[in-house]
């Protein structure tokens, strides 16, 4: 019987894959989202590949989508291309189609034109192109794109879209041992693990060097939190536990739990952190920042999620009041305390 098709971003934190192989035929991985900055890398990537071609488990990837337009696609598409160096994939590379908060719901014509200039330009580089997209936007948003494989997001029980499509994304809610948090699992058809063929081979078999993780918080932070582990690398964690709030008083970055408390009371990861009071930082114009995971506005009011995954410029600076955006577009005021540097 086949087993599922996983796709996972950093938002699944520090997957054990040894664990993770047993249970799945593949994995669809996610690489970035928008354009073609460092940034916007996803920060698990190279890890998650690293494991899969270890383990050979069959892996794709895909890209959350930000464009507006062609150029923006484009930009999006030597990202993938930029970021698949040196890797082998047994499975497509999918280009992510949703409603943003950051672009809105754009025109159908839109979202086709971005799809076409992306799927082109990783032909042209000699990639197999997939769109993922749920059933409202196949519907309504994305004509002649036939000549792409169809990835099918629809949370049911049985999908009700009337083209072929060769994965369909059933569930956010999958339980997979080795991953900490709900997992996105997917059934595949026909000839999905085969169709890639000789397309999707950018390495030469050998698997490149990571790069340096990066992590949230630092020594000094102060968190509260709703669980603790036993160690730095257990998976198992504990949350019956007495002390719900501690300093981070030792960092180990590449670690399943990367930060120990107190000297000693458990070890704690970034899912497992509920709330943070960090230490204060300066900040001046022009630094680059990101907005700390669940933060709100000076005024209070919720932001959208794509605000905490990117990276903004301090332009002004009043106290605690602190002016961010990109160019010359504000997009919110953020107390010092909400943010970090990037």
């Amino acid at each position: 019987m086949a087993k599922p098709i996983v796709d996972v971003s950093e938002h699944n934190g520090f997957l054990n894959w040894d664990l993770i192989k047993g249970q799945i035929d593949g994995a669809i991985i996610r690489c970035g989202y928008g354009g073609n900055l460092a940034v916007q890398d996803d920060k698990q990537y190279i890890r998650n590949v690293s494991e899969c071609t270890r383990l050979n488990i069959p892996f794709g990837v895909y890209l959350f989508s930000y464009a507006r337009n062609e150029a923006e696609a484009l930009d999006e598409a030597e990202h993938v291309l930029r970021l698949v160096k040196g890797w082998n994939l047994k499975l497509p590379i999918y280009y992510d189609i949703e409603y943003s908060a950051y672009v809105g719901d754009l025109s159908a014509e839109t979202y086709t034109k971005n799809a076409n200039a992306f799927g082109k330009r990783i032909e042209q580089a000699n990639g197999f192109v997939g769109i993922y997209a749920n059933l409202d936007y196949w519907t309504r948003k994305l004509y002649n794109v036939n000549a792409y494989s169809r990835w099918l997001a629809q949370w049911s029980n049985a999908p009700t879209f009337d083209k072929e499509f060769k994965l369909w994304q059933y569930s956010s809610d999958g339980v997979i041992n080795g991953s900490n948090l709900r997992t996105d699992v997917n059934r595949y058809y026909g000839d999905f693990m085969t169709m890639v063929g000789n397309k999707n081979k950018f390495g030469n078999g050998e698997i490149p060097k990571p790069e340096e993780p990066v992590t949230r918080y630092k020594e000094g932070d102060q968190v509260s939190f709703r669980a603790l582990y036993t160690s730095s690398q257990s998976t198992q964690p504990i949350t019956n536990i007495a002390i719900t709030k501690g300093v981070i008083t030792k960092v180990i970055a590449n670690a399943h739990n990367p930060y120990l408390i107190n000297n000693g009371t458990g070890w704690v990861n970034d899912q497992v952190i509920v709330q943070s009071t960090i230490v204060p930082e300066i900040f001046k114009v022009n630094d680059r920042v990101k907005v700390k995971k669940g933060a709100k506005d000076i005024n209070g009011t919720s932001l959208a999620p794509f605000v905490y995954d990117t990276v903004y410029k301090v332009m002004e600076v009043k106290g605690k009041r602190i002016v961010i955006g990109n160019g010359t577009q504000v997009t919110a005021a953020i107390s010092a305390n909400n943010l970090m540097h990037a």
